[in-house]
């Protein structure tokens, strides 16, 4: 599969060199969120006040030989205020060929909000009380290529992707003509790839699974790869919408012990675990007003070795959980949220109980302009 890649972003690269943009399209879109922030139980944090705004530039355009194509990248107020530009990517339409992006901080190819229940934005990913949960890995948080099967090519409504990144020791960032190498933990040579099926085989029903790997580490031999993966089902009908999903990530660990007196012979390694799964029901009262309620486990095992040679483990195993109640009003340009989360053995710390009460508006603007683009262009 990365051979394929390679060949495809390969041919595909020479033919738009000898191509000519028709027209483009230029639009510029952008969101602010403003929140009032309650702390609970035993989240020490208080009361907080905050702020996010995003602008994303977008252009897109047709060729001589009849490929799309369309250019975004976004530019994101970060902590502390300072703007950064992330999210870009530039994806080449195929025609009945599929489609090509070429991305850096974006194109995830990730299912793990692919059940997509939440008024407000979706259970965890929108608010939670945890430093750290260990939901799974992502190829876009390296500068990657992916494709994309053609809508309707498969029966079922089956679509397939599959992405991959040379290496992960790239970042974030890159300029088109950066070096390659940037400061990042990772190892240079260490390549990612993650592949993803959707389907949605009957009126109202979606479901999907990726998986995501790690490998080419050049550094002393792994106990394990980073792998990591997820699959989600939604279904909707009326005015209700259900979900669930599963997932788990086991992280890179540096070192084996074999675990003896089982029948499990394979070795087991330093380091944590992660499982998680969630459900949801969510319901439109009218076309403004919503509501939505989330349950999600996250489960952290921890495999420690009694001594550097020992041929045994200790195991435990803490399992935090979340309910998330939001509801959202949409004015026109506008919505205005309210989320109730509550957490307990939040961190992973057994009986540490945590709360928080968020209470957003965020308002959608865009302006689009169009223009003949030069050739050389």
């Amino acid at each position: 599969m990365k051979n394929i890649l390679k060949t495809i972003s390969v041919l595909v690269s020479a033919s738009l060199i000898s191509v000519v943009a028709k027209a483009g399209a230029l639009e510029v879109t952008g969101s602010a969120t403003a929140t009032y922030l309650i702390n609970g139980g035993q989240n020490s944090s208080g009361k907080a006040i905050g702020i996010s705004n995003e602008l994303m530039f977008s252009a897109s355009g047709e060729l001589d030989n009849g490929f799309t194509w369309k250019y975004h990248t976004e530019l994101d107020m970060a902590d502390g205020g300072a703007a950064s530009n992330d999210d870009t990517a530039l994806v080449i339409g195929l025609g009945d060929l599929g489609t090509l992006g070429i991305y850096d901080a974006e194109g995830g190819l990730s299912t793990e909000l692919g059940f997509g229940i939440g008024a407000v934005g979706v259970g965890q990913d929108y608010a939670n009380t945890m430093t750290r949960i260990g939901m799974g890995s992502d190829v876009s948080a390296e500068a990657h290529v992916a494709y994309y099967t053609p809508a309707g090519l498969l029966p079922f409504g089956i679509e397939g992707a599959a992405g991959y990144a040379p290496n992960t020791a790239d970042g974030q960032g890159n300029s088109a003509k950066n070096a390659g190498l940037q400061a990042d933990t990772a190892v240079a040579g260490t390549t990612a790839q993650q592949y993803r099926v959707t389907a949605a085989p009957i009126d109202g029903l979606k479901i999907g699974a990726d998986y995501f790997e790690v490998g080419g580490n050049v550094t002393a031999a792994l106990g394990q790869e980073n792998t990591a993966g997820n699959m989600y089902a939604q279904y909707a009908f009326g005015n209700f919408k259900v979900g669930a999903y599963q997932g788990y990530l086991e992280p890179a660990i540096t070192d084996k012990v074999a675990r003896a007196g089982t029948a499990d012979t394979a070795t087991v390694s330093n380091g944590n675990q992660y499982r998680f799964d969630g459900l949801g029901i969510e319901f439109a009262i009218n076309d403004q007003l919503s509501v939505s309620f989330t349950n999600e486990e996250f489960e952290r095992r921890d495999y420690v070795a009694i001594a550097a040679t020992a041929s045994t483990k200790t195991v435990t195993s803490v399992t935090a959980e979340q309910d998330t109640i939001m509801a959202a009003y949409n004015i026109g340009g506008a919505t205005v949220g309210l989320s109730l989360v509550d957490t307990s053995n939040s961190d992973y710390v057994t009986g540490k109980d945590e709360s928080k009460t968020i209470r957003s508006e965020e308002r959608r603007v865009g302006k689009e302009c169009r223009s003949r683009w030069s050739p050389y262009h």
